[in-house]
């Protein structure tokens, strides 16, 4: 997934995220803060998966090499 279509999803997710927290709580401040912590947990998520496929090529390349 290139960066630009991840930087768009996660936009469109924590615009959609802060609008409904914005409508169920009305706070402009709890809004700011869920959505914050909603936005770093995308990147933990996304970072972990990233590295999850990185360290699962670097196996499958290391199986097929002969030593």
């Amino acid at each position: 997934m290139s960066f630009l279509l991840f930087l768009r999803g996660l936009i469109i997710v924590l615009l959609a995220f802060a609008i409904s927290t914005y409508l169920l709580t009305a706070s402009l401040w709890s809004t700011f803060v869920q959505t914050l912590i909603c936005g770093i947990l995308v990147q933990i998520g996304y970072f972990v998966a990233v590295m999850l496929l990185v360290r699962r090529r670097s196996v499958t390349k290391e199986s097929v090499i002969p030593k």
